[in-house]
């Protein structure tokens, strides 16, 4: 006679769920904590779904918000590229 296997109860669905949760949180954790002094650049949107750009650099704390790919890639060369 085979056995079918026992479905996951709501405790085993919660466990499962707070491990997930959990190994998020930690694997954010070790991204902060070993994140280089490079300029992160990120894409988001707006609460009306409008894309946009930001970017921060760690080593002079400054950051930048930008409508276009293009506007941010412009930024990025005048500021790291064409300085003097």
């Amino acid at each position: 006679m085979m056995k079918t296997p026992a479905l996951p109860t709501r405790k085993t669905k919660i466990s499962l769920l707070l491990s997930e949760s959990f190994k998020a949180v930690i694997e954010k954790l070790i991204q902060a904590l070993t994140r280089s002094h490079e300029l992160q650049v990120w894409r988001k949107k707006d609460r009306n779904g409008n894309a946009y750009w930001q970017a921060f650099d760690p080593k002079t704390r400054k950051s930048t918000s930008l409508s276009s790919e293009a506007e941010m890639r412009i930024w990025i060369e005048q500021r790291y590229y064409h300085s003097d």
